[in-house]
């Protein structure tokens, strides 16, 4: 990824990408990349709890538009459980297609 190019720009860059979805779905999405890009992940995963916080969202309506994107292969859900970095509960966190293989374990 080129560093120079303002972070404006990228963010129009990722719209293009999510114009077919509904606004709940990219407040999703833009919440996912947005916890890995500041480390907040786990192995590039991260849990519905961890977006519904950033977003603001309920954690049910991220959980619905997450199981959504998941069926819709924008998201890759983990097999294994891992513990929730919010609550301690074990599991099944989601990651970006392509970010290195590590979401679906």
């Amino acid at each position: 990824m080129k560093t120079s190019v303002r972070e404006s720009s990228l963010m129009a860059y990722d719209a293009l990408k999510t114009a077919d979805l509904g606004r709940q779905q990219r407040q999703v999405l833009a919440g996912v990349a947005l916890l890995i890009r500041t480390g907040q992940h786990t192995d590039g995963r991260v849990s519905r709890r961890q977006i519904a916080q950033l977003t603001g969202l309920e954690t049910s309506t991220v959980a619905a538009r997450t199981n959504a994107l998941v069926a819709a292969r924008r998201l890759v859900e983990s097999e294994d459980l891992t513990p929730c970095p919010v609550t301690g509960r074990n599991v099944h966190m989601v990651a970006l297609p392509g970010a290195g293989g590590r979401a679906a374990a």
